[in-house]
This record gives structure tokens, C-alpha cells and sequence, in this order.
């Protein structure tokens, strides 16, 4: 059942693609959902966006500690709400492009290779 996790990862809070963000940075966020109503809550942050399916919606963060935050959908969006993590991860500005461009390379097995284009 945890076999996918790493030291240090908690079962039902870690997600396989962090939200990674700049510290120290104005940052916009747009959200809406795929199915369903949801309701994108990082508590730490004092952050919390309604998504509804059809419309754009959008909240202004600045995140000032680098660090990992934790938060959940708060709608209740169907059976698997309870398994909707959220984790925002705050990075120094200068690591941010390197980071992002680390996230963008699809992780490869076998024979299968990828190149990524400047």
C-alpha cells in the first residue's frame, strides 16, 4: 500500500505532482476542475478557491518561507475526496527555472528517451 512512497512521505497527504511556486513572489493562481466541483484549501497559506466546472477562478498568493504545504479539497466532490491532496512546494527564486524545467523531462524507462528544446 506505500510502496510508492519515499522516506519522510506521508501516505494520504503526499501527490504525484507538486504545485512548485517561487517564495518571496506575487503569484496568480487559475483553477477549475475536470468533473466535478471542487475546492482548491492550502490552510497555511490562507488560501482557498472554489472550482466549478465551466468557469475560470483565480486567487493571488505570495508565499514568503520556502517549504512544503499541505491542504485538501474542501468540497465534497465525490467517494475519493478524502484522497484529494494538494501540496504547494516554495522554492528560492534562483532554483524556481531549474526546478520547473526538472518537473517538464518525463521520467523514462527501457529504450524510450526524451529530449527537452530550449
Amino acid at each position: 500500500m506505500n510502496n510508492d512512497l519515499e522516506l519522510g512521505q506521508s501516505r494520504l497527504l503526499e501527490v504525484d505532482n507538486r504545485v512548485l511556486v517561487p517564495a518571496k513572489s506575487h503569484i496568480r493562481i487559475i483553477v477549475t476542475p475536470a468533473d466535478v466541483p471542487h475546492s482548491w484549501a492550502v490552510p497555511s497559506l490562507g488560501v482557498k478557491c472554489d472550482a466549478v466546472p465551466g468557469r475560470l477562478n483565480q486567487i493571488s498568493i505570495s508565499v514568503q518561507r520556502e517549504g512544503v504545504y499541505y491542504g485538501q479539497c474542501s468540497e465534497i466532490c465525490g467517494t475519493n475526496h478524502a484522497f484529494t491532496p494538494i501540496v504547494v512546494e516554495a522554492v528560492p527564486s534562483k532554483d524556481y527555472g531549474s526546478r520547473v524545467s526538472n518537473q517538464l523531462i518525463p521520467q523514462t524507462t527501457g529504450e524510450a528517451s526524451a529530449e527537452m528544446k530550449e
